[in-house]
């Protein structure tokens, strides 16, 4: 390619561009140089290091595209030079080819400069893909973007406090609920509890003023002894039965007897404690034990009595 008049000039130039910090006026010069010549390395080089001083490795890396691409053109307008001059030579194939730098002898072969600037470009793009490389921006959008993210987190920091605020304020809350409920459900337990011990209570009460009515007033039976055998078997066995109604009116438990009428059995009215123990004192009557009647019983309580009662017996016996 035709070499760029004044490439001193130029350089010269973007250094002082350079030495004044005007890093983005030197760029833009160097530039201008590299679209025209990418093949001038002296150019070249200051615009990498420029592009790297300003962190824009983008621009970095297109710049270097465009100069291995120069590269490769140069490369491709040789070979197919040489295979016009060499018609039977193309039959030789990549052998023949790589003598001349061949396929592999282009931008991307063994070249020193393409060598190092393909060895650059790896190394920009592995910064980039791991994330090291910042974006290009001009340091007043960097700094605005960064200010802006910064408040953008204070306000998500913000936000979650108010958040976490909220939620241990709903937690507590919660908590006090469920203690007022427990609470709550303790005392109705309590409340429960003392009523059934009060209602036990009661019934112990009552069953035991039964007991004392009951002991009181015991219950009172109705004998009836109705004859099985011959009224001759009766009258022979009377005098023991005589005797058996005598211990039992000595110890309280008959109160009247007598017979029925017409005479096919007996009566006795007795106390007792309960119907168990009146079966177990007629028993020993000698009636029963020979097989000479059966029993029935029947129970009754005696709520009241009247003044012709108290006349009766005495006139009775009378």
């Amino acid at each position: 390619m035709k070499a760029i008049i004044g490439t001193g000039q130029i350089l010269s130039r973007g250094k002082q561009l350079e030495q004044a910090g005007q890093l983005e006026e030197a760029a833009s010069v160097y530039q201008k140089a590299v679209d025209a010549d990418p093949e001038n390395l002296g150019i070249t080089d200051r615009l990498f290091i420029v592009y790297r001083r300003l962190k824009e490795y983008d621009k970095e890396l297109a710049a270097i595209n465009a100069v291995l691409a120069a590269y490769d053109r140069r490369d491709k307008l040789s070979r197919e030079k040489w295979l016009k001059e060499h018609p039977k030579a193309v039959s030789a194939g990549k052998a023949v080819l790589r003598k001349l730098g061949g396929v592999s002898a282009s931008a991307f072969g063994t070249e020193p400069t393409v060598k190092g600037l393909l060895k650059r470009k790896a190394f920009v793009e592995k910064r980039m893909a791991g994330g090291n490389i910042k974006d290009g921006k001009k340091p007043a959008e960097k700094a605005k973007m960064k200010k802006a993210e910064a408040a953008a987190t204070r306000k998500r920091t913000a936000e979650e406090r108010k958040r976490e605020v909220l939620e241990r304020k709903q937690e507590e809350q919660e908590r006090m609920r469920a203690a007022r409920e427990r609470k709550r459900e303790a005392q109705e337990q309590k409340r429960a509890a003392q009523e059934q011990k009060q209602a036990a209570a009661a019934a112990r009460k009552e069953a035991a003023a039964q007991r004392k009515r009951e002991t009181s007033h015991p219950s009172l039976f109705v004998i009836l002894i109705r004859y099985m055998a011959p009224i001759e078997k009766i009258v022979a066995a009377m005098e023991e039965h005589v005797g058996f109604l005598d211990k039992f009116y000595i110890r309280g438990n008959f109160l009247v007897s007598g017979r029925q009428v017409p005479r096919t059995g007996g009566i006795i009215i007795a106390r007792g404690k309960d119907r168990a123990a009146v079966e177990k004192i007629m028993t020993q009557d000698p009636f029963v034990k020979k097989k000479l009647a059966v029993v029935d019983i029947v129970e009754f309580l005696a709520r009241r009595t009247g003044k012709a009662w108290e006349q009766f017996l005495p006139v009775y016996r009378k």
